[in-house]
Order: structure tokens, then sequence, then C-alpha cells
């Protein structure tokens, strides 16, 4: 199984995981807040239902008082039969609640009245009637509430009824037996209270809109409930089926009841009940916001595992390319260590020091027929795409520098290569140098580049022609200097990145010491260029201290040291009769370095040729012209330069005669050229101030 499946199961099982954690978190929450909710729906509900029944049984004992208080008028009327009206009304007046009140004689109490003889008083719309109810559709000695009252003798609430089929009132009685002097029942009084208006009363003040109060017998018979108008009757009866199964507390799907019974007579009961829906409706909102909020964050979640595992993917493939770019750079950085001179004679001395892995700039040397050609440069910017230009520089150099002694031919043919292209618009600071290491002429050419040091009896700036950096200008001009250095002087070459090391306070090295430690190699026993480069490398590392290297430090140093040189000059006028002298002057010179008649033989004829050839066509005809030679020779290797004004010619671009031809069939000239190219080691050819320069190199030792 690949790696990134691993991680897609890996993550689904991370996702499953969150959700089943979730999910039960959210119910058992979820569960105790409802357990909580319905707990204090109870603890508001015997509140509610305390309240309404305190008030109820209230009413009914103020109802009681009345009557228990007032039944000594009764009482002292019974003699009187018409008087029990004044009575009723009496009774009737004292108590607002009351609507109606009645005395139901025993049969046969007034035989003047007849056998049955009911008073009742009426009260309503604020006036009082009166009536006799008892007749013969009306026989209230088989009403239970006066049988009840004859044979217990105890005062008792009926059951709610309605007297009349058209009214509107709901009525409870209370009744109370009425005994004469003799302690025999005379009548049972009883009051009427309409109790329809304790229905409006019960659900005035309702928590919820859907929730309603109810107001039952004993025996569960609706005794006061909601108007129709707020809540519908199927509800109602509903919740009296729910009731009816017995429990005081119940909390079906549809409804939650709370009930509540009366602890003195008639011991009815006082119903609350809540619409399921209504009651938990913002903890179920509260759930779907869960629910969704869980959604959200498991979405939330994946978006972030996806992210941190494509984050990680990349950070992985990030780290495999840096540890693959670090590869690359520790090899780039190997191949440009390779690239800067390795070992060094004892007059030169040179040290790269790069901010980061490879940097852009760059120093060489090297030594071709009795020349140092020195370079030292300092691409702009830093990182890979400065050392890629200045592996470009450094091969260009090395490529135009063998054949090319003029440093301002050089910088020119640099910068018309770097120029051809160079769209991102990159340049390079430059400086070339070819020391005569004989003489001690140096000419040289800067490209931008700092000046130099020139340290000798005391330190000084090399005079030097700042010039345009390569890379800028095709068509720039980089103006050679020269000047002749005598034994012992030392050249200090260097970057920017020397003189502008910072500290961590930002201020730079500088050159004022650069100058310090030069003046104290002036006047150390230890000149060697090595010993200056490690003293340079150790002040700018001491004053930067713990702040970061911002930029390549370079340093390339240059000394003119001669050895036991021998040295030698004839000039000639371009006569064929002059090679006698040519011949005399090598011959002594030759006798100096005790060189074997062989080689000695060769290079007098490679010698003679190339002269022969100045004589008679470096000028025109019958123009009168001269040759110089000089030879140098250190007794490892032997250098004549040959020096003219004639016409320009290179004779390093001639090509070498075909001697596989025969004679006839060959061009006219070549075979001196050729001659002097097998037995020399090395030929070059400048044009310097009008004068063509070629120098004939060979290894003596």
């Amino acid at each position: 199984m690949d790696i990134d499946k691993k991680r897609r199961l890996s993550r689904l099982g991370v996702m499953v995981l969150a959700a089943v954690l979730v999910e039960v978190i959210s119910i058992a929450q979820y569960e105790r807040v409802k357990a909580a909710m319905e707990e204090e729906m109870g603890v508001r509900a015997r509140v509610v239902l305390g309240a309404m029944g305190a008030d109820v049984g209230h009413m009914m004992e103020l109802t009681e008082a009345t009557l228990k208080e007032n039944l000594w008028k009764v009482k002292q009327d019974l003699d009187h039969p018409d008087s029990s009206y004044v009575s009723l009304v009496y009774l009737v007046d004292d108590n607002p609640h009351v609507v109606g009140g009645f005395l139901a004689f025993v049969p046969d109490y007034y035989p003047s009245k007849g056998r049955l003889f009911e008073p009742y008083v009426k009260k309503g719309n604020g006036t009082i009637s009166i009536s006799q109810l008892a007749g013969p559709d009306h026989d209230y000695t088989k009403n239970e509430f006066f049988r009840q009252a004859l044979e217990t003798r105890q005062s008792f609430w009926s059951d709610p009824y309605i007297y009349e089929a058209d009214s509107v009132e709901n009525l409870i009685t209370y009744t109370v037996p009425v005994l004469d002097g003799k302690g025999d029942v005379a009548a049972v009084c009883g009051l009427d209270m309409d109790v329809s208006w304790l229905g409006d009363t019960l659900n005035a003040r309702q928590p919820f809109s859907s929730s309603f109060g109810l107001l039952l017998t004993q025996e569960g018979m609706l005794v006061a409930g909601p108007p129709e108008s707020r809540t519908p009757k199927a509800e109602v009866e509903a919740a009296l089926e729910e009731i009816r199964q017995g429990a005081d507390e119940a909390t079906g799907k549809d409804m939650s009841i709370r009930r509540f019974q009366m602890v003195r007579e008639p011991h009815w009961q006082i119903v609350q009940v809540y619409r399921t829906r209504e009651i938990f409706a913002r903890i179920w909102k509260m759930r779907r916001q869960q629910v969704l909020l869980i959604l959200l964050g498991l979405a939330i979640l994946a978006f972030m595992i996806e992210r941190f595992i494509r984050s990680e993917s990349k950070l992985r493939k990030a780290s495999e390319e840096q540890a693959r770019i670090s590869g690359e750079l520790a090899v780039a950085q190997r191949i440009q260590r390779e690239m800067l001179p390795t070992s060094f004679p004892s007059f030169v001395y040179g040290s790269l020091e790069p901010a980061r892995e490879v940097g852009g700039d760059l120093f060489d040397f090297f030594i071709r027929d009795g020349k140092l050609f020195f370079c030292i440069g300092d691409v702009a910017g830093k990182g890979v795409p400065s050392a890629m230009l200045m592996s470009v520089v450094h091969s260009l150099f090395r490529m135009v520098s063998r054949t090319e002694e003029s440093p301002s031919q050089i910088l020119s043919m640099l910068n018309g290569e770097l120029c051809r292209g160079n769209d991102s618009n990159m340049f390079v600071t430059f400086f070339v140098g070819c020391l005569d290491l004989y003489s001690g002429e140096l000419y040289y050419a800067s490209a931008g580049h700092d000046k130099p040091f020139i340290i000798a009896d005391e330190v000084s700036m090399m005079p030097a022609q700042s010039n345009l950096p390569l890379g800028v200008f095709p068509d720039t001009r980089f103006e050679e200097q020269k000047c002749s250095l005598s034994p012992g002087t030392t050249l200090l070459l260097y970057t920017d990145g020397l003189t502008e090391s910072k500290n961590v306070e930002r201020k730079q090295f500088g050159r004022e010491r650069v100058v310090e430690v030069l003046n104290a190699f002036v006047k150390s026993r230890e000149q060697s260029p090595d010993c200056l480069v490690a003293s340079l490398s150790k002040a700018a590392h001491k004053f930067a201290g713990k702040a970061p290297q911002s930029d390549d430090l370079t340093v390339l140093v240059v000394q003119f040291a001669p050895g036991e040189l021998l040295h030698d000059q004839i000039s000639l006028v371009n006569k064929i009769d002059e090679v006698d002298r040519l011949n005399s002057f090598v011959k002594a010179f030759f006798g100096e370095l005790q060189l074997d008649g062989k080689t000695a033989a060769g290079l007098r004829l490679a010698l003679e040729e190339t002269v022969v050839n100045v004589i008679n066509y470096a000028y025109p005809a019958h123009e009168q012209g001269t040759v110089t030679i000089l030879a140098d020779s250190d007794r490892k290797e032997l250098r004549f330069t040959v020096i003219d004004s004639g016409k320009p010619f290179d004779p390093t671009t001639v090509l070498e005669a075909d001697t596989t031809l025969d004679a006839q069939e060959r061009p006219i000239g070549g075979l001196g050229i050729l001659l002097t190219r097998k037995l020399m080691d090395s030929i070059s050819y400048t044009r310097r101030n009008g004068q063509n320069v070629l120098s004939l190199t060979k290894v003596i030792e």
C-alpha cells in the first residue's frame, strides 16, 4: 500500500473517530440539558400548581366561611318560611364568588308551601333575583347532594355541573345540612359558585404559548380548562387521556404533564400541561445548531487535516528538495572551489570565503611566457545565479587570456560575451593585471572594481581608472594602464566583502582598518602573501564578531619578488646583415646560461627565423625600422621578446605549412613559423602601444 493511500485511510479514520466522539459528547450534553430543563420544568410546575391550588382553596374557604358564619341567620328564620329569601340574599350578597344560593327543605316542612319548598336567590349583572324552584319538574329530593346531606349530615362540595343547558356557567355547590332546634335536618342550604372563570385564571400567565392549565375533580372530571380560542378541544382531550393513565409527572412525545392534588376537600387536581415541541424547542434548535456546528467543525477539521497532509507532503517534498538542493549546492561548492587556484607560488596567495554555500566572487592567476596573469571579480548579487555567472566569467577569463596579453582587450572580450543575452541585467566588477615577472612591468585595467592597494615602503592606492562593470554596455571601452613595480612590492586586490564587512552594530570594516592591517604588514618580518591574507581575514572576522557574514570575502595578494635574473637586450635595424649581431648577442647570453650546444643551436635558429621574418616583412620596402630583442631568464625558463613598430602581424594565427606536400606545391612561407613553434614551448603575441610584441618561451631546466 502506497504512502498516499495510507494517509487517506488514516485521515478517514481520524475523521470517523472525531465524528463519533463529537456526536457522543453532543448527545450526552443534549441529554443533560434536557434532564436539567425537565427538572426545572417540574420545579416551576410545582410552584405554579401550588399557587393555583392555594388560590382555589382560598376561594373555597371563603365560601365555606360565608355559609358557616351566617348559618345562624338561616336557622333563626326557620319559623318564617318567607324570611328564607332574606337569609339567602344575605349569604349570596356577602361573597363575591357566590352566584346563587338555595334552601331545600325536607318534604312537608312548611305545609302551607306545599310538599316541596326550595327558595333560590341568584346574583348576576349587579342585581339579585329570587324564585322558588321546587315543582313538578324539579324534585330536588332526587338530587344526590340532597340525599347525601340528609344521610351524612356533613358539609361537602359537589362536582361541577351546568344547571341550565344553554348556560355558560360551570357551577359547583357547597352544601350544608341545616338543623332545627330539635337537632333534626330541616333543610339543605347550598351556595353556588361559577368556576368557569377559573379556566381563564389558570391560563392567564402560561410560560409558553401552547401550555395550559386544567382543574379536575378527584375522579378526573374537568372543572375548568383553557378557552377554546387558546387551546383546541382536541389537545385538552388528549391531555385528559394522558392524565387518566395516573402518573403525577409524565413526559411523552407530544406533551409533558405535571399534576398537583389539593390536600383539602374536595381534593381536586390542578394540572399543568406543556407541549413538548415548545418546551424543548430551544434545545432542539440548539441541537440542530450543534449538529450544524459539528458538521462545520468536522468540515473544518477535514480541511485542516487535508491542509496538514498537503502541507506535510509539501514539507516532506520540500525537505527532500532541500536535501537535494543542499547536495547539489555542496557539489556546486566543491566544483566552485576546484575552479579556484588550489596551489600557490611563494609570491601569490588568495582566499575566497563565500557568505552562502556558493558565492559570486572569483579570483584566478596563471603564469605564461614569464608573465603573471591575475584577476579578481565580484558578481552583483548572491547565491546560485551569481555563482553561475561567476563560473562563466572565470571560464571566459581563462579562455581569452591564454592568447591575449592586453588586460583592456581581455575586459573588452569578456564584456562582449556577458552583454550578449544578458536579460537578467547582472553585471560584474572585474580587475585584470599582467605582471612581467622579469621586469616588474604591470599592465592592468579595471571594470568598476575597487582600487587595489600597493604596499612598498608605505601603503597607497593604485591609480586605477574605474570604467564601467562588465555586462552593462557592449561598446564600453576599458582604459589600460601601466606601472613598474620594484622588487618586494606587494599588491592587495579585494572585493567589497572585505571593506563592507559589518559588525552587530551595522558598522563597516572600511578601508581605514584595511590600511591599519597593511601598515602592520609593512612593519612585520613575516611579509609573505599568505600571512597578509590571514591577517586581513582575522581582522575582518574579529571586527564582525557574532554578526553573520553578509557578503563574499575575497582577497588576492601578488608580490613582485624576482629571484636571480639574467637580462639583456639588443636593437637591430631591419637589414639582413644585422643577423650576425643577433647571433653574437644570443651566443653571449647562452654562454652565461651555460646551455648545451644542441639546445642553444635550436633556440638560436628559432629566434633567427623570427627576427628575419620581422626584418623582411614588418616594414614597407626601403623604410628603415628597428627590431628590439629582450632576453630574460631565471635559469629555469628562457624568454625572448621581439618588439617592432611595423605593421600589425600575429604569427600565432598563421596556419602551419603542410610538410606532406611537395616543395613545388607548398605556398611560400610558413616553414619558419612551424620551426619556431616546434622548438619553443610557448609563443604569444600582443599589439601594444603601436608595436608588435612577440614572446618566445622555453623551459631550460
